[in-house]
């Protein structure tokens, strides 16, 4: 192919199918992992330190749950605000932006001498959170040939509670020796991979053709291995090609037809109530460890440091089981064993037993999250994949954001039972919508599975 010919995505996304597994792809889908991995560890550091962050506050239960939920509602919006920079500037500009900005106010966090600044500095540390996995997920799809984009979609959030875990760990050491402001100054490492980022990261070719900067283009596939003579092939097997129709760009209106409206109430219902329980479990269970059930800041620590490992044992364990069990099996399974965890957290009192159905929530719990991250854009046709799988996590994250607001509005010594109800509940809602109208889809023709979802 001349080097003046000009490219378009499909060439492109024809080309990279064909390309094999080569180290510069193995670094790009790195990053990506890393995305998931530091997005994680940023977020729950807050969950580790309210403990120490509500005595030194004197904090009411309703100023615990704002706190908590004000980082979630920067990423709602950074999601947003990101994804529209991204379709201008670029993805890895923007991927490298939001790393510096959640790396550097989770930084500022630990300076905050109020109550407002705090809220303000967890608001600006989500808004750059809430850039980080939507830009993972475009860099890696964009790159990946079709053969491995499935197992690597399925792998980045496994890197999720293995961040949980490293920040649990990380807690431990430092919270109680030196207090919980150094918890936030170790969170702004990441800093580091937002420099490796500008320096090593390619843009998406797709996005430089898409903006008639085709050498660059053809340089970023370069380095990935894409040769000249592989783009020369696309172009002329997709010249033999019969003429595709042309369809409408995707709307937000699309997913209320008839034809995507129950895998739309399933899907959003699905995202919305199991983040609820995950973000309520996470956000409040250090600080109900210690205020509720009088457990040491150490053991607080120590206990939430051994949940998180589950946590990354679960997900590993869906992972093994996610095309011999399926997506639907495991998602119906894992949140409705979750939902009995968390109701017999209402029979339950003595630190061993706290610890031990902890543990079984937290495994379960993940096991359905990594299956439902597979699950949801596979029901859905490829021309609104993207947007309806965006919609969905949107939704998610909204569900999330309101759970710590709504816990600490709830919570009480005496009506502590009340929010191991609410989470039992919501998990009840996620595996009943699952069972009830999703279908199953592993080992389908997504083409297939997307016409009849």
């Amino acid at each position: 192919m001349a080097a003046s010919e000009p490219l378009n995505p499909e060439i492109i996304g024809r080309a990279i199918d064909q390309a094999p597994l080569t180290r510069p792809l193995k670094f790009i889908a790195g990053v990506a992992a890393a995305g998931y991995f530091f997005d994680s560890f940023d977020i729950v550091i807050l969950s580790y330190a309210l403990p120490s962050i509500a005595k030194e506050f004197s904090l009411a239960p309703q100023q615990i749950g704002l706190i908590g939920s004000a980082g979630l509602a920067g990423m709602g919006i950074g999601s947003w605000i990101w994804g529209w920079i991204a379709d201008r500037w670029g993805r890895r500009l923007v991927f490298a932006g939001t790393v510096l900005m959640f790396s550097l106010f989770t930084g500022v966090t630990g300076l905050a001498m109020t109550v407002g600044f705090l809220l303000g500095a967890r608001f600006l540390t989500g808004l750059g959170l809430g850039g980080m996995v939507p830009i993972d997920a475009a860099l890696v799809a964009e790159f990946s040939p079709a053969r491995i984009r499935g197992r690597i979609v399925a792998a980045l959030p496994l890197c999720w509670p293995i961040g949980i875990f490293a920040a649990a760990g990380m807690s431990l050491a430092v919270v109680p020796t030196f207090g919980w402001r150094w918890s936030f100054a170790v969170g702004v490492v990441p800093a580091i991979l937002a420099y490796v980022i500008r320096r090593n990261m390619p843009e998406s070719p797709r996005w430089l053709s898409d903006q008639g900067r085709h050498e660059e283009a053809r340089a970023s596939l370069h380095y990935v291995g894409v040769t000249d003579e592989a783009l020369e092939t696309a172009r002329r097997e997709i010249a033999a090609l019969p003429k595709a129709a042309v369809e409408t760009p995707p709307r937000v209106s699309d997913l209320l037809t008839t034809a995507y409206a129950a895998r739309m109430v399933q899907t959003w219902m699905m995202w919305f109530f199991s983040n609820f329980a995950a973000n309520g479990f996470s956000v409040w269970l250090p600080t109900i460890y210690a205020r509720y059930y009088h457990i040491d800041l150490t053991k607080t620590l120590t206990y939430t440091f051994i949940i998180a490992g589950t946590q990354v044992v679960g997900r590993m364990f869906a992972y093994g089981l996610i095309e011999r069990v399926g997506r639907k099996a495991l998602i119906v399974t894992g949140y409705s064993v979750a939902a009995c965890a968390a109701f017999s957290l209402t029979l339950t009192t003595g630190e061993t037993e706290l610890l031990l159905v902890a543990m079984v929530y937290g495994f379960f719990a993940d096991i359905g999250s990594l299956a439902m991250t597979v699950y949801t854009p596979e029901v859905y046709p490829v021309r609104i994949r993207g947007l309806a799988t965006s919609a969905a996590m949107g939704v998610g994250r909204f569900g999330g954001m309101v759970a710590p607001v709504v816990i600490g509005a709830v919570i009480s010594p005496t009506t502590i039972n009340y929010v191991w109800y609410l989470m039992a509940g919501a998990q009840v809602v996620s595996s009943s919508i699952t069972l009830w109208l999703a279908r199953e889809t592993s080992g389908r023709n997504l083409e297939a599975v997307a016409a009849r979802a």
